[in-house]
């Protein structure tokens, strides 16, 4: 019997495409910079199939210094984040 249930990235979630950061803040358009207040440890979340490049810049400009790829969670030090 076939699940009816949706499922999202890797077989969990609800089938959108988001990063939950911090696990209160969720991020539906990883095609635009997400930047944090000032640069810090940030949880990531990310339910999506897509990487999410972390930067310590305030803009996603210059080289990622992390990346979280779809499908995991982890703790970075960063400043803004955007989808790969």
């Amino acid at each position: 019997m076939a699940s009816a249930l949706p499922t999202g990235s890797f077989g969990a979630g609800d089938g959108r495409q988001v990063v939950i950061v911090d696990n209160t803040l969720e991020l539906s358009d990883l095609n635009s910079c997400w930047a944090s207040g000032f640069p810090r440890d940030i949880r990531f979340d990310n339910r999506s199939s897509r990487n999410l490049l972390v930067f310590g810049t305030k803009d996603c400009t210059g080289d990622p210094i992390a990346t979280v790829p779809g499908g995991t969670s982890g703790t970075y030090w960063g400043w803004s984040a955007v989808g790969a």
